[in-house]
């Protein structure tokens, strides 16, 4: 056989950890994110705050027989010098009032009120949100469903079909892979989220586990007329999932002071919104070692190499902050522009929002969305509220307005604080008194959001 060499030209899907980096940032409160940054201080020695002070000063010699790479990195040291002095920080508003938030405390949520809190934010029908509560209360520790589809339908008392949609919905949730029914199926939820969803990749998740974990590759590339080099690729790629989808979620400290990430000031007839920059430090890579990796600096080529990757790992983290603020501050200007006759005076009615709706509107996954908006507080007139309030399923009133269900259960309360308490209303008398007021709200669907406000049924109020 005769051995011969070709180029060939191949596409090939790498997943960095700055991917898994920049998600974890997202889901961080600022209190937790605060105590992330003073890590990443202490342990890449090239990343430092941002301070005034004066930076060495730098020669400007011939560069002309430096090598290219050299010059490249010099060329990129300048941008970053420039970019540095552009990105000065503006003088801080003197209107603007200092927040105290040792005021603010929050608490430990578990991984079913975690889930629980985005199914009551999608756009579903209550019988398919009903099943999905019955199987998020089924998920085992790792975060997988143990049940079947039958005996949900059984539980929720709804068709098998419904019980398949609810499964679905659930296995959109964060973290990506809950919900799925054995560890084959959640590694192929991770895998279509993160976009590393290639033949090979599912090839290896559906058939070689096991030669995987015996680290078999030739076995492998053989089962699947590949090389070698390709398996390995596939098995880096699969090696950045995670079996156990709950191992991903953290409940945080508690209890734990809640700093808001964004803060609603009204200007005149404007709203702003104004991103809490003054929680998390500005960092910077440090000019000390940015003028070590000069090119007519004598540092070794190993220390060189060594401030290279640091620089690296510094810039990524730094993107990962700065998207983090980004993204948050998009999601709030939508909630903004949607709920604006709340921020009047407060007391307006919420209109329904949806995380489809968000995730759509700015170009990301449902679970992107859903990280923005857990753990993170925004500052208004009114008092602080956690993003995630802002959200949820609504109703279209009979003259063409929509409702948010926050706004249906707030006068389900004001009806109920107001009743004779001799001939408490019941549900059905709620849901009549709604339906008469443009709303229309089933009975069970009334009786649930009483619970969830902390009444009890007629009966039980009934005074003689």
């Amino acid at each position: 056989m005769e051995l011969s060499q070709r180029p060939e030209l191949r596409q090939k899907v790498t997943l960095s950890p700055q991917v898994y980096q920049g998600l974890t940032i997202l889901a961080m409160p600022i209190v937790e994110l605060q105590t992330f940054v003073e890590t990443e201080l202490l342990e890449n020695p090239v990343l430092e705050l941002e301070e005034d002070e004066p930076e060495p000063a730098e020669q400007d010699d011939d560069r002309s027989e430096e090598p290219e790479e050299e010059r490249a990195w010099d060329e990129w040291l300048d941008q970053y010098d420039d970019l540095e002095r552009l990105d000065s920080g503006s003088p801080r508003d003197p209107s603007q009032e200092d927040i105290n938030a040792d005021e603010f405390v929050g608490g430990l949520q578990t991984f079913d009120d975690y889930l629980l809190d985005q199914l009551g934010m999608l756009d579903i029908s209550e019988d398919v949100a009903r099943a999905g509560r019955a199987i998020i209360g089924s998920l085992d520790d790792d975060g997988l469903f143990v049940g079947d589809s039958a005996e949900i339908a059984s539980i929720a008392h709804v068709s098998s079909a419904v019980a398949e949609a609810a499964l679905d919905v659930v296995q959109q949730l964060d973290p990506p892979g809950v919900g799925a029914r054995n560890v084959r199926e959640a590694l192929k939820i991770q895998a279509v989220y993160l976009g590393i969803d290639t033949p090979l990749v599912i090839a290896l998740i559906d058939r070689h586990l096991e030669s995987v974990a015996s680290n078999h590759t030739r076995k492998i590339a053989r089962a699947e007329h590949v090389t070698e080099d390709e398996v390995r690729e596939a098995v880096e790629l699969l090696r950045q999932l995670n079996p156990r989808p709950a191992g991903a979620f953290s409940p945080g400290r508690s209890p734990s002071y809640v700093i808001p990430d964004l803060t609603l000031r009204r200007f005149g007839d404007e709203w702003l919104i104004i991103p809490n920059n003054d929680a998390v430090p500005a960092l910077r890579v440090s000019p000390r070692y940015r003028q070590m990796l000069r090119s007519q600096s004598t540092v070794d080529d190993a220390t060189r190499k060594y401030l290279k990757d640091k620089i690296r790992s510094a810039e990524s983290f730094m993107r990962n902050v700065d998207r983090r603020r980004d993204t948050v501050t998009r999601i709030a200007e939508i909630i903004l522009e949607t709920q604006r006759d709340f921020f009047e005076d407060g007391r307006g009615d919420l209109r329904p929002l949806r995380l489809e709706d968000v995730s759509n509107e700015i170009g990301v996954h449902l679970s992107t969305v859903s990280r923005g908006v857990t753990g993170k507080y925004m500052a208004t007139p009114y008092g602080l509220f956690e993003l995630k309030h802002f959200f949820s399923g609504g109703y279209r009133t009979s003259s063409g307005m929509d409702v948010a269900a926050t706004t249906v259960k707030r006068r389900i309360r004001e009806l109920l604080e107001a009743e004779d308490t001799t001939r408490p209303l019941s549900d059905q008398k709620l849901a009549e008194a709604l339906h008469a007021e443009g709303v229309d709200v089933a009975r069970r669907t009334v009786a649930k959001y009483r619970e969830e406000i902390g009444i009890e049924p007629s009966w039980a109020r009934k005074r003689r």
